[in-house]
């Protein structure tokens, strides 16, 4: 059996022999050939290599094409600082003194687009039958945050209909994203959106629910499988977060992934997570990942609705 076909039994919900594996390599793709952030983000064929790489030393059986949830606010006019050692940054906001919906489109042209689709054929092409693809976009909370600033988040409480549309517009952003990825025949589809940890149970009721249920439609309705990504601790919201239907979710490491796993196992909903970066990935050794990579295994103790990555 493919690692690709251990990962798609697990989003099937069924059991497997061992736990799906996704390591989440970021920009640590390119460190693992010398590249920086900045190169390895910009170059199509560096990120090529060092996703090879990724697939060579690591063995996965889902790769992530590209962790930046810049892209989109790149090409929607947000100033953006490229760093060495990690993704960039958002500096700018355009609607930060506007109530304004922008009409701007994302198309397969738009600003690294093309890179993107260049190394998802190449990828798909090199590795796709036996590794799943993962097709990463910025949640739709996240990017209207990109898009408005601090300002954002006022607005739930004194602007909320301007909130909602201003969600409905970067929803309709992830759409197309989410279409370019499955044209390519990408595999697992994810919408990536940190802010969304920041907020109650009620704000997301009354602005994150519908448009995330209707991301997850679909993608089904496409054939794909879905992933749900947010970092931060999401615990008070990771039962809302099953009940807009991903095939899977994955947290951070502030989430205890075993009462978690019980609570999206009852949703049918996979669970991905959730090595610590910091402690285990960044200051640990070797063999103090493989221990707590054992440990959070056995923790869970289960053959079903579990894929293995770091927070």
């Amino acid at each position: 059996m493919t690692g690709k076909e251990v990962l798609f039994k697990t989003l099937r919900h069924e059991e497997t022999e061992r736990p799906a594996w996704v390591p989440m390599a970021g920009v640590h793709a390119g460190f693992l050939k010398g590249y920086t952030a900045d190169e390895v983000y910009q170059d199509a064929d560096k990120l090529v290599e060092s996703l090879l790489e990724v697939e060579k030393m690591y063995a996965p059986d889902g790769l992530i094409l590209l962790f930046d949830l810049q892209l989109e606010a790149e090409i929607l006019g947000c100033t953006i600082k490229w760093e060495k050692n990690g993704p960039p940054s958002v500096r700018s906001h355009p609607l930060e003194s506007t109530f304004e919906i922008p009409d701007i489109k994302i198309t397969r042209d738009s600003g690294r687009i093309p890179l993107v689709l260049d190394v998802t054929r190449r990828i798909k092409k090199a590795v796709g039958d036996r590794t799943a693809l993962y097709g990463l976009f910025c949640g739709p909370y996240t990017l209207a945050s990109h898009l408005r600033g601090t300002n954002f988040f006022r607005d739930a409480r004194q602007h909320p209909e301007y909130v909602k549309e201003l969600m409905a517009y970067t929803t309709e952003l992830g759409l197309q994203m989410a279409d370019f990825y499955l044209e390519e025949g990408v595999d697992v589809i994810v919408p990536v959106d940190p802010v969304v940890s920041q907020i109650s149970p009620t704000h997301f009721k009354n602005f994150v629910f519908e448009p995330y249920a209707k991301i997850f439609r679909h993608i089904r309705n496409k054939g794909a499988f879905s992933s749900f990504f947010v970092c931060g601790n999401a615990t008070h919201i990771l039962e809302l977060m099953c009940q807009t239907k991903p095939d899977s979710l994955a947290v951070d490491e502030n989430v205890n992934i075993v009462a978690a796993h019980k609570l999206t196992d009852s949703y049918d909903v996979a669970i991905g997570g959730n090595i610590p970066l910091t402690t285990a990935l960044l200051l640990g050794t070797q063999l103090d990942n493989m221990k707590v990579g054992i440990d959070l295994i056995d923790s869970l103790n289960t053959r079903k609705n579990f894929i293995f990555s770091p927070g």
